[in-house]
């Protein structure tokens, strides 16, 4: 396991997209006062290496303040129980299941403040293209054809697995955009993916309340 230095705030994600989706979205509802209070979002490379931080990091991370975002794929419950076999080799107490609305606790070892959200909601499978389609606004009549186009495609060989299906319609449905083919974090702040739906405040309620944010 590779040595981490944390130094103030961090959230760790797994990919590129995670890094700048989520950046956009809470910049969406952060004051300008407050840009100078967020943590740095560190793009970790995989899932395996986001679990993997959690036992470098937070030793690494005294008195600090350390969030953790996986991606639920096809079992919440083993990503869930991943990363509880790693918060409690490093002092966190961690319940069952975890909470709908997301995780927060504290290493007491270290006097690090831990968070941890698993894509899309803390209550289904999938990633966080799912979280995404749920910020698409429900009168969008392009987004359900998307999804036919997209089975459309699959019934003529188009070779993506089913597990990625839904990163394949939300592509197809950006695609279509005024312009077209924007990356997650610029389609949110274009507004094409809306920083108000639901899944949207429930995620920067969750992280605002880890990295004690007003508002």
């Amino acid at each position: 396991m590779m040595a981490v230095t944390t130094e103030g705030p961090r959230l760790f994600v797994e990919g590129r997209d995670d890094e700048f989706a989520i950046f956009h979205l809470v910049r969406r509802h952060v004051l300008e006062a407050e840009t100078r209070s967020l943590p740095e979002i560190e793009e970790s490379g995989s899932k395996k290496r986001v679990l993997e931080n959690i036992e470098a990091a937070i030793p690494a991370g005294t008195d600090q303040t350390l969030g953790f975002v996986l991606d639920a794929d096809r079992s919440l419950k083993s990503t869930w129980q991943a990363a509880v076999s790693r918060l409690r080799t490093v002092g966190v107490r961690t319940p069952d299941q975890i909470p709908e609305e997301g995780f927060i606790g504290r290493a007491d070892p270290y006097r690090t403040r831990v968070g941890v959200w698993i894509m899309p909601d803390n209550r289904r499978e999938g990633e966080l293209e799912d979280f995404l389609q749920d910020l698409v606004d429900e009168e969008n009549v392009l987004f359900p054809h998307a999804q036919e186009a997209t089975e459309g495609a699959r019934s003529l060989g188009a070779g993506f697995p089913d597990q990625k299906t839904g990163k394949a319609v939300l592509h197809t449905w950006l695609a279509w955009q005024e312009n077209p083919g924007r990356p997650y974090g610029t389609a949110i702040a274009s507004g094409y993916l809306r920083h108000d739906r639901e899944a949207a405040i429930a995620f920067v309620s969750w992280f605002r309340q880890l990295f004690a944010l007003e508002g």
